[in-house]
């Protein structure tokens, strides 16, 4: 009974653990997805109005992003996976005032090298403590 007692506690807690690493595994996947194919999409369009409709579509996805990376930095179980995703929060949340800003303004002069600063920036992020785990 004593063994049944301990074990199962931390098989529960084995498992949130992996639930919430799972959790951000998926989330620097979504970050991955906004460096790699959404912003670059964002250079291809021909004209502020596409861009305008590309970035409509994608910004409730960021949004969902932002958000759940809040979550995951309040359920964190260490002070280690709550800063990397505050880091990561925080990166997501430049990245769209950033992208809304250069989207809004409409003018395409410096709009792809600003766009490969987004890019850069989200994947100076996911660098930064990457090798942590």
């Amino acid at each position: 009974m004593v063994a049944v007692a301990v074990v199962v506690p931390l098989l529960l807690r084995a498992r949130r653990r992996r639930l919430w690493q799972d959790d951000m595994a998926a989330a620097e996947r979504e970050i991955a997805w906004l460096a790699r194919l959404a912003v670059p999409e964002l250079r291809r369009v021909a004209s502020p109005d596409e861009a305008v409709g590309a970035w409509t579509v994608e910004a409730s996805r960021v949004s969902a992003l932002e958000d759940r990376l809040t979550e995951l930095a309040a359920t964190a179980r260490d002070d280690a996976g709550r800063g990397r995703a505050l880091g990561l929060r925080d990166a997501v949340r430049t990245a769209d005032l950033q992208l809304n800003v250069l989207v809004g303004a409409r003018r395409f002069d410096t709009f792809a090298y600003d766009l490969d600063g987004v890019a850069a920036g989200l994947e100076a992020a996911l660098a930064d403590g990457a090798g942590d785990r």
